[in-house]
């Protein structure tokens, strides 16, 4: 469900446990900022959307948002079937994007298949905890 998806998204200080996010230190509140650790990079944003069971985005900049801004997006939308879609979107603005044409094509791919593997382990961190608390549930119905 969203409420689900959303429980292992906003939860920053266990990202290190699962997701290609080292580490992000900060509370998905927005005007909050974050420190973001990756592999190969670190850099600070700001929270500028946390909506629970819907919509979670930070941007960073350089300078200021007409120099550089990168802006990452996740939208959670419920399915009829009780799932939950998430789009994982982000989207460079600013002066600084047009000289960077370059290196944004040549870490296209790498950021695609970032992304790719986030929302994997992401699913596969939901469904886990819901597993384990399918089973919490069955145990704690069982006469003793």
């Amino acid at each position: 469900t969203p409420e689900q998806v959303w429980d292992v998204l906003a939860d920053f200080a266990a990202y290190g446990e699962w997701s290609n996010f080292s580490k992000i230190d900060g509370v998905p509140q927005e005007g909050t900022r974050l420190a973001m650790k990756m592999p190969g990079m670190s850099f600070g944003a700001t929270v500028t959307a946390a909506r629970p069971q819907q919509k979670l985005e930070w941007a960073a900049t350089i300078l200021n948002a007409s120099i550089f801004c990168g802006r990452h997006t996740f939208v959670l939308t419920a399915k009829p079937d009780g799932s939950t879609h998430l789009a994982n979107v982000e989207t460079f603005s600013g002066a600084l994007v047009w000289p960077l044409q370059g290196l944004f094509k040549q870490n296209e791919k790498r950021r695609a298949n970032g992304y790719d593997g986030f929302n994997q382990a992401l699913k596969r961190r939901v469904e886990a905890r819901n597993e384990l608390g399918a089973v919490e549930r069955a145990s704690d119905q069982k006469p003793s």
